[in-house]
């Protein structure tokens, strides 16, 4: 099937065209030596559903590198990929007939290439640094380079032009020649010398866009260039898109959940009371309700409600709750999503006769005792019943239970309660929370689908700075600084958090530590929502400089062109199936493209992600970053007309 320009997309041609009449495969070659920067790279493509190739330089039965393995017998010139990606301009891994070879059919395909990171010298177009020229080390403190007004004209046009680069990043900073075209520069460290650290230098006719500083797959330069350099690679058109997702849900709302006690290592219980003159409990109040609403209005950003009908009908004790008046009075700020009734524990029956609980077991036939679907029907519909009775704008097919119960978790629940899935498709229920440390990908569940949830570690019983503090420290540091060790098992213990003053603690320790793992989400192609408790909007409210700091990040680096995306639980289910089903596929379906048409091809009805260059007018998909893109369902053949470059 042949969709006119006029018709799907009305799309200009990319600045510069791959060559005519050539046939060239939409797909990337990634010849890696398996350190951070390739691999990081291919990362990259993987996570933004761009189909690739990888040549693994380290294994001995590779094979080699020819005009022909890289180029299709064909009645016209036919190129198998349409960019390349290499460890630098002349990995060691790849002979010299080799790289002749690539570079050859880069010239005759006009394909571009990407090095991952490079020494600067003359054979890239760059001075190579000395003690007088250019400067070479560490950006210790992290640091900052800017983008160059022809970035932003090009493939980076959607970002501001400051570009943080992580702490440790080793940077070579080098004077351009005449080849050579900067696109980002940066500034020693004091102050002395500035130059370029990426741009494209076109040797031979070919265009290969260097980078000259290090990075992994956690590094924030990587992030936020990765849009721009796909784009770049690609000329902006490849199969494959990517977008920037932040939904976060605030658990328990209506509730009081149990406070933790610094210095004592638990959360208040029978053996562990709280300070004398502290409420034991903690709970949202009208002005916490009031701060939230201004503090949206004032970051642009939507928070999603998980809550509990119980903890408000609990408070009103027959009379009137001040915080379910001023939660319905401004329920339009916010979004709904039924938490249960009473967050109740929906897996196994616990046993509480004991410390810690255990899984209770059926009488006489033995094996566990599960919660009943009944009961969970119970939890889920009464929640919904609260809801209508306040005029709460809840999708009802969209659940969260307390704990993400009822799932298969932790040694005591290996598997999800029986009777769970007949219940959700009882209530109709489509859409249910996971935890994504424990299930990060999603899964059918009966008729439903799991979203897998990201923890934003600001734990449930905290809500002073002092308290975060100190929870902190005892759950992510070592035993042998004194916390509870469990760290120790995974190597992921952190530096104790200063506990002398909280208050700076927490902002220096903490807040920079969870912003950064949310933007990792964040630019990482993830809409997986993530998740907090109601306590993080009270007392100290918490939340809020985590949140603040991932935002003036995101746009101070991007501009509006790229929007930071709050999906709703349906929208991050739908994307997240469509991405796996994507991945699944990516092998079975052919794309090219010749003369400006795009074909893509498949063995049955896929659907296909398409990124192509903005043009005023299109209707494919949507406007985002410095392309348009978006899901095309395809069933067999269909072309693309004016579309590619």
């Amino acid at each position: 099937m042949s969709i006119p320009l006029a018709l799907l997309a009305g799309l200009l041609t990319a600045p510069a065209a791959w060559a005519a009449g050539a046939i060239v495969e939409l797909r990337v070659l990634v010849v890696t030596d398996l350190t951070a920067e390739p691999e990081a790279v291919r990362l990259l493509l993987a996570e933004s559903g761009v189909p690739h190739d990888v040549l693994d330089l380290t294994d001995p039965a590779r094979p080699r590198l020819t005009h022909a393995s890289l180029t299709v017998d064909d009645a016209v010139p036919h190129s198998r990929y349409q960019a390349f990606v290499l460890p630098d301009a002349a990995p060691a891994g790849l002979d010299r007939t080799e790289l002749d070879a690539l570079h050859a059919v880069a010239l005759e395909f006009r394909l571009r290439q990407l090095d991952a990171t490079v020494h600067p010298t003359p054979a890239v177009g760059l001075v190579e640094p000395t003690d007088t020229v250019g400067w070479w080390g560490s950006f210790d403190a992290g640091g900052t380079a800017a983008l160059t007004e022809l970035a932003r004209t090009d493939a980076f046009a959607d970002m501001r032009g400051d570009v943080p680069f992580s702490p440790g990043t080793w940077v070579e900073i080098a004077t351009p020649l005449p080849s050579f075209r900067p696109l980002l520069t940066a500034t020693s460290p004091d102050g002395t010398r500035r130059g370029a650290v990426a741009g494209v230098f076109s040797g031979g006719g070919r265009e290969e866009l260097v980078l000259t500083f290090s990075f992994d797959a956690t590094s924030i330069q990587l992030a936020t260039l990765g849009p721009g350099l796909v784009e770049w690679l690609t000329r902006g058109t490849h199969l494959g898109l990517r977008r920037s997702w932040l939904a976060v849900h605030i658990d328990d709302v209506l509730l009081p959940d149990t406070r933790w006690v610094p210095g004592r290592k638990c959360a208040v219980g029978p053996q562990c009371p709280a300070p004398p003159g502290t409420d034991p409990t903690i709970r949202m109040t009208a002005e916490d309700v009031a701060v939230a609403v201004e503090w949206q209005r004032r970051h642009g950003f939507r928070l999603d409600l998980a809550y509990n009908g119980a903890g408000g009908d609990a408070a009103a004790a027959g009379g009137t709750d001040p915080l379910t008046e001023a939660l319905v009075a401004h329920r339009g700020e916010f979004g709904w999503i039924n938490h249960t009734w009473s967050h109740r524990y929906l897996g196994c029956v616990r046993d509480t006769s004991v410390v810690p609980w255990r899984c209770a077991e059926l009488p006489i036939l033995g094996g566990t005792r599960f919660v009943t679907g009944g009961e969970i029907r119970d939890e889920i519909d009464r929640n919904v019943a609260f809801a209508r009775r306040f005029g709460l704008p809840i999708d009802a097919t969209e659940l969260v239970t307390g704990e993400h119960s009822g799932l298969r978790g932790d040694a005591l629940m290996p598997e999800d309660n029986p009777a769970l899935a007949g219940a959700l498709t009882a209530t109709g229920v489509a859409v249910v929370a996971a935890d994504a440390s424990v299930e990060p990908a999603q899964r059918p569940l009966g008729t439903a689908r799991t979203v897998p949830r990201h923890p934003i570690d600001l734990d449930f019983n905290t809500a002073t700075y002092a308290e975060t503090v100190d929870q902190y420290n005892w759950t992510h540091t070592s035993a042998a600084v004194g916390g509870d060790g469990e760290c120790d098992a995974d190597s992921s213990c952190l530096d104790p958090v200063d506990a002398a003053d909280p208050v700076a603690g927490f902002h220096d320790g903490i807040v920079p530590v969870e912003a950064a793992k949310v933007l990792d989400h964040v630019l990482g192609n993830d809409p997986r929502p993530h998740y907090v408790h109601q306590p993080q909007l009270a007392e100290d409210r918490t939340l809020y400089p985590v949140l603040e700091r991932v935002l003036d990040t995101y746009r101070t680096v991007y501009t509006d062109a790229r929007p930071l995306l709050v999906p709703t639980m349906t929208k991050a289910a739908d994307e997240l199936g469509r991405a796996a089903a994507w991945a699944a596929a990516t092998d079975e379906v052919r794309a090219w493209s010749q003369d400006g048409v795009v074909t893509i091809e498949t063995s049955g009805l896929v659907s296909v992600p398409l990124t192509v260059p903005r043009s005023p007018g299109a209707v494919l998909g949507e406007d985002y970053g410095t392309t348009r893109s978006g899901w095309l369902p395809v069933e067999g053949r269909m072309r693309l007309i004016g579309v590619g470059p």
